[in-house]
């Protein structure tokens, strides 16, 4: 995490409050359900036709409503706070603390960025930032896909000079 943290630094905390609205959890949830289908087609060597987008979206549009409002029930208004050290999201539910070791991805869609951990993500809708906070969180994301690149090529490095030794 020492090296997480260094890799991300160089911008003080960004605080922001969240109140979820349906609207923002579905077009966050519905992009990604769609640029996940689509890479796992892409990976079979196919492409997302116009009719998988739709039935795509039609459920979510169908079965997210429900998950939505169990979520805000359970949940509530979110305090967040993300900085070097990870993320910081504070709720009726209690205190989660995320890691940059557990970020998994940090997927960037029109209404806002989904983080995703070792187990389940957070969306984050642009709407609550004001535009000092919108360009840190920008920041910080360049800043985490710069480290994620870098992770990549050292563990490529890494692989090869294993199958050179062998």
């Amino acid at each position: 995490m020492q090296k997480d943290a260094a890799a991300l630094a160089g911008a003080s905390a960004i605080e922001f409050h969240v109140s979820y609205r349906l609207a923002d959890y579905l077009a966050i949830v519905a992009a990604h359900s769609v640029a996940d289908f689509a890479r796992i087609k892409a990976g079979q060597g196919k492409t997302l036709s116009r009719l998988d987008a739709l039935t795509l979206r039609c459920c979510v549009y169908l079965f997210v409503p429900p998950i939505f409002l169990f979520k805000v029930l359970r949940v509530g208004a979110c305090d967040f706070r993300i900085d070097s050290t990870g993320i910081v999201r504070s709720s009726k539910s209690g205190v989660v603390t995320v890691p940059c070791s557990d970020l998994v991805a940090i997927q960037e869609f029109p209404v806002g960025d989904l983080f995703a951990k070792k187990t389940g993500a957070m969306p984050e809708p642009y709407r609550v930032l004001n535009d000092i906070q919108r360009s840190a969180l920008d920041a910080y994301v360049a800043r985490y896909r710069q480290h994620a690149l870098v992770a990549v090529l050292e563990q490529t490095q890494q692989d090869e000079v294993a199958l050179i030794t062998r």
